[in-house]
């Protein structure tokens, strides 16, 4: 037996006799029409989930566009890892996604690609060379005048995702992050073409008709550095083009122009005037009350081959006034130029009211406080509540989390961008030392109020927990926060002290004194001076009472003639100890009258701080934002207790942006005074932008428990773990003249100060090496407490190829930078007159690439006393690097037998025949399906098959398929001979478009390996087959053809069945199956060679209602009851 997974176009010999059946793939699509009641039903509540990450996929399909070659589904999907706090709604609502159209979404990395004119990034090291065209460099980089990575192209389209970049040092070559053999053609600077691994196009930007379809953005919100050049910041999905060619589905748009909702999301901590006092102010976008403006594309109708897709939306929101909110999805099948109205999906909303979080620096003042537009922004978010069915008037409703949300352009946010009530400042709390090589001018300083820890609950704000289905039936989802127990050590302290006191006349000690020394586990900055002076009377001259710590004196307050005494004072002062040092307190009292205890004024001087003892390690529960499913219950109509129930335990926690990630500091030398170099800390997450997009955490153990009413059980799924790396390395190079002299007192102290950043500033971001399932564990419940394991599945995988694109990280040390026309050196190096040399330092990375396969797979099945009893070993290898797909499996079953499959591919047959043929197929990169098939057993050949592909009149001039050849045992098929020739496709059609005769693809006539002929009459304007012919060329046929295409496209029903009934009696000796469709919904009705009709009859939603047979007796039903 050998199987085939080629063109999809072999779906015909699904007709062929079982013999020859049983020899064809059987997971090719079958374009013939399917009985719809054999057709399995979407279960609802079934819905997946990203286990490694807990993230749960809800989706709610609204219609798919299907047509020979074609799928688009249309669907609608929630994104459950919770709110942040700045996120706006779409346009069908906060948190809510309509899966329609596409785009490429560009994700600038500094300066976006192309406004250089793609001129290339130097890639720095230690020997970037100190001269003047080098430090310009830096100087523009450091600006954002120059780009400094390449950009991220971001691809979400119908069968198509993923990212690539650029790379300039393989002439702008794009390669994708995961290595897929899809292939990017720029045909300009507004239109990129995209092709799949299966030849399908798609087109961006720009459609067949020439109108551009961009977004446009003038500059990125939070960008460091502001280079005010406006760029495309999407190009949006214009076609999608089968391989074949002959079938389009066209996306259009409305375009309006807009502008961006800034608000505030960042903070930075900032001197003023030269001091040593900072203040924490707001970052506001590009300046303060600058709104960039953005050409924005909103989708409006997709046209498919007889139909068309209409997205009904209007410009009435409360929340972003600028944009559209979507009404209604109306879906119209169009035949003979006539539209008819198949279904129509419509959408209701109310609105998130957002209040609360905490308010920004006092000394801020909004400069959009009094725009309506922005403030409605941050106070409402667009909410989903219902999708309506309007032709049977049922509908999915969706229920949330009833906790508020807080408003937009607070500070009320974790460190991941999430809610969590925080009142302070974006900056938590900060200690950082002023460095400077004058010792006076030292100093530690503290900032920051904010708390920016997890907050569960507040984080679950809003979140869908319940949809209810229109049965009546609904789901509940229950979430909580991504977490993990990190062992805190507290440091154990006790308090020490050092006192004495005096007393006044008459009482003694007048005066005391001591000393103490401060032990070597000292806690910095836990000292404290306290003292006391009670009241005093009499005496108004002589010596002043005073206590005294070492050469620090305090003394009693000065006479007061109205109270006619020495009021009482005290005070605390910090003061940090020297640890070993030999410390005095004194006291001192010559005052007197009646005062105190003993009759007697007294005074007193207290020294106390904190040593420590030892430590102890706290086990402490840390919430990483983002929420991941708890559990998922399912429930019928009217009962209280859920039919089913997954219940969900994450454990082998991975922690990839962790609780500070999101604060970035380092030191700056400012010009005014080069002598200090002074800390800035910002909140900003522009500085973390390579992890910023992925997960915050991984699961290396996820555990699913499924309880239901009869048995239960649970799956246990293991992850690869991968730790984050820095991308960058952690010490930097420095940008100087080589003679420059680093031991000069003011460099030697203040630069290594001004060099370093935050640890956490730059990550790998590995996307594609996560995710690897490297086992799983079926259990069947033994007793209520207990589990049984009854099979296991462990994998291995391999990275075949890693690429790396480098990028570079410049940071200035001086602020601001010198410019290179300021007496930059040369000739005679004079080192007074270097002021470049310390300007700038830098970090070199890399945005990682690469490709990750699965190399073996192993099945082991256990018996009752949970011993190994049977056991399947799989390996796969990838042995071509042109291309890097599946070529080999060899299967080790439980009979010790090797069974082995060799796959080969275009490129794997270039050079071995078919040349033309194949070489053709690479250029149209038609290359995800084998053209040959190799099966063995232990190392014996068994069988082999091969498709021949052929480019001429009788396949339309279109590169097809024309034949399939196999044999058994060692027998080979090629060179190509009429003896092995299983399929033959003899006739393919053709359109004529404008005088011109061209191929559609649409197989006309094929024989089997007895010769036998098949044909087929397609109707509905070609889209659909509606007679096969066994045993009559189609030259006996074709005079048919004409009149029933005609009937199928302007006919009644009626009238067309009778005239394929006239063509099965004019055609005795042939067997005549034939179709009758309703275009959009399915197949109406089936009438076999032998005359025998089953109709098929649905509802106004499309859905099939009967079954009946030729004299009108109901096979089968369905009943679709809701809840009212």
């Amino acid at each position: 037996m050998f199987k085939l997974t080629f063109f999809k176009l072999l779906l015909f010999a699904l007709f062929l006799p079982n013999v020859i059946f049983s020899q064809i793939t059987k997971d090719l699509p079958n374009y013939f029409p399917v009985s719809p009641n054999a057709a399995s039903f979407a279960k609802q509540g079934l819905y997946p989930i990203d286990y490694s990450t807990g993230k749960l996929n809800i989706s709610i399909p609204i219609y798919t566009i299907k047509t020979k070659e074609l799928t688009v589904p249309i669907s609608l999907s929630y994104n459950t890892s919770g709110i942040q706090l700045n996120e706006t709604a779409s346009w069908v609502g906060l948190g809510w996604n309509l899966n329609a159209g596409g785009a490429i979404v560009r994700n600038a990395k500094g300066r976006p690609d192309g406004l250089n004119y793609w001129t290339p990034i130097p890639i720095l090291s230690s020997n970037f060379a100190f001269t003047k065209e080098n430090y310009q460099v830096l100087f523009d980089m450091q600006k954002g005048d120059r780009d400094t990575s390449p950009d991220e192209y971001i691809i979400s389209a119908p069968g198509l995702s993923g990212s690539f970049y650029f790379d300039q040092n393989d002439s702008y070559k794009a390669y994708f992050r995961d290595f897929q053999n899809t292939k990017v053609r720029i045909i300009s600077d507004t239109e990129i073409e995209i092709t799949k691994d299966d030849g399908t196009i798609y087109k961006f930007g720009k459609n067949l008709q020439n109108a551009e379809v961009l977004e446009i953005t003038s500059n990125p919100s939070e960008l460091v550095q502001s280079w005010g050049s406006s760029f495309i910041s999407a190009w949006y999905l214009t076609e999608i083009i089968s391989a074949n060619g002959k079938e389009v589905v066209s996306f259009s748009y409305k375009t309006i122009n807009s502008t961006d909702y800034p608000v505030i999301t960042s903070e930075h901590l900032e001197f003023i005037d030269g001091g040593f006092s900072p203040s924490t102010l707001p970052n506001y976008p590009l300046g303060n009350g600058y709104l960039f403006p953005i050409k924005k594309q909103f989708l409006q109708t997709i046209t498919f081959p007889n139909g068309k897709i209409d997205f009904i939306s209007t410009l009435d929101r409360q929340d972003l006034m600028d944009d559209y909110k979507l009404n209604s999805i109306e879906v119209n099948s169009i035949l003979n130029n006539q539209v008819t109205l198949v279904q129509k999906s419509s959408f209701t909303y109310d609105y998130y009211l957002r209040t609360g979080g905490g308010n920004f620096s006092v000394s801020y003042s909004d400069p959009l406080a009094n725009n309506t537009k922005i403030q409605n922004s941050k106070s409402y978010a667009l909410r989903l509540k219902e999708i309506i069915n309007n032709k049977t008037n049922t509908k999915h409703s969706f229920e949330y989390n009833s906790s508020p949300i807080l408003r937009r352009g607070t500070t009320g946010q974790d460190y991941w961008g999430y809610m969590n009530g925080n009142t302070g400042s974006l900056i938590p709390p900060t200690s950082a030392d002023i460095k400077s090589s004058i010792p006076a001018n030292e100093r530690t300083i503290n900032f920051g109020t904010g708390n920016r820890k997890g907050d569960e609950n507040i984080m679950k704000s809003g979140v869908l927990e319940k949809i209810v289905y229109p049965e009546g039936g609904y789901t509940i989802f229950e979430y909580e926060a991504n977490r993990y127990i990190k062992n805190i050590t507290n440091i154990l302290t006790e308090e020490k002290s050092a006192s004495i006191s005096a007393s006044g006349v008459g009482c003694t000690p007048n005066y005391n004194e001591i000393s103490f020394t401060v032990g070597s586990n000292y806690v910095n900055q836990s000292g404290k001076i306290s003292y006391y002076f009670s009241s005093a009377t009499n005496e108004t001259t002589g010596n002043n009472s005073y206590v005294q710590f070492n050469t620090t004196t305090y003394y009693r307050l000065n006479y007061d003639p109205v109270q006619q005494k020495y009021p009482t004072s005290s005070g605390t002062v910090a003061t940090n100890f020297g640890i070993g040092y030999s410390n005095t307190l004194k006291a001192r009292d010559y005052r007197s009258g009646i005062s105190g205890p003993s009759g007697c004024p007294f005074l007193n001087i207290n020294a106390t701080w904190k040593e420590t003892t030892g430590t102890v390690i706290v086990p402490t529960t840390i919430f990483i934002g983002g929420l991941r499913i708890k559990s998922i219950k399912n429930f019928l109509p009217g009962i209280t207790l859920p039919v089913t129930e997954k219940q969900y335990t994450y454990e082998q926690e991975n922690v990839l942006n962790d609780e500070g990630m999101g604060i970035y500091g380092r030191k700056i030398i400012f010009q005014d005074n080069i002598s200090v170099a002074k800390p800035t800390y910002s909140s900003s997450t522009i500085y973390n932008s390579n992890i910023g997009s992925g997960p915050s955490m991984t699961y290396g153990k996820i555990t699913e428990t499924d309880i239901n009413s009869s048995k239960n059980g649970k799956i246990e799924y293991y992850y690869e773990n991968i730790p984050t790396q820095r991308e960058i390395g952690i010490q930097p190079t420095i940008f100087m003249h080589p003679q420059y002299n680093t031991l000069s007192p003011l460099f030697s102290i203040i630069s290594p100060y001004a060099t370093q950043i935050s640890d956490f500033g730059y990550y790998k971001s590995d996307t594609w090496n996560y995710g690897s399932l490297i086992k799983t564990k079926y259990y069947k419940n033994d007793s209520p407490v207990s589990f049984k394991v009854i099979k296991t599945i462990d994998n291995t995988y391999q990275k075949l190829i890693e690429k790396t694109l480098s990028t570079n990280i410049i940071f200035n040390i001086v602020s601001p930078p010198y410019n290179v026309s300021q007496n930059f050196p040369s000739g005679t190096y004079n080192q007074v007159w270097d002021s470049h040399s310390y300007q700038f330092f830098y970090f070199t990375g890399g945005i990682s690439l690469g490709k990750k396969v699965l190399t073996s797979t192993t099945e082991t099945e256990y018996d009752d006393n949970e011993n190994p009893t049977n056991q399947k070993i799989t390996t796969y290898s990838y042995e071509n690097p042109l291309h890097y797909q599946l070529t080999k499996t060899e299967t080790v079953n439980s009979k010790n037998e090797t069974l082995k499959t060799q796959l080969s591919y275009p490129q794997d047959l270039v050079s071995t025949g078919q040349t033309a043929e194949m070489q053709g197929l690479i250029n149209q990169n038609k290359i995800d399906k084998p053209i040959k098939t190799e099966t063995f057993v232990n190392n014996v050949q068994t069988s082999e098959s091969i498709t021949k592909y052929e480019q001429s009149t009788a396949t339309g001039n279109l590169l097809l398929p024309k034949e399939i050849h196999s044999s058994k045992g060692l027998v080979e098929t090629f060179p190509f001979n009429n003896a092995n020739r299983k399929i033959n496709f003899t006739l393919y059609d053709t359109d004529v478009v404008s005088g011109v005769t061209l191929g559609n693809g649409n197989v006309l006539e094929y024989s089997l390996e007895n010769g036998t002929p098949v044909s087929i009459i397609w109707g509905y304007n070609k889209s659909q087959p509606i007679a096969k012919i066994e045993n009559a060329a189609y030259s006996q046929v074709s005079s048919y053809a004409a009149n029933l295409q005609n009937l199928s496209n302007t006919g009644t029903e009626a009238d067309l069945i009778s005239a394929l009934n006239t063509l099965r009696t004019a055609l005795p000796n042939a067997m005549v199956t034939t179709y009758t469709y309703l275009p959009l919904v399915g197949v109406s009705t089936i009438t076999d060679p032998k005359g025998y009709t089953t109709t098929y009859t649905y509802d106004s939603a499309g859905r099939l209602e009967f079954v009946k047979d030729n004299a009108g007796n109901i096979l089968s039903e369905n009943q679709y009851n809701y809840k009212p």
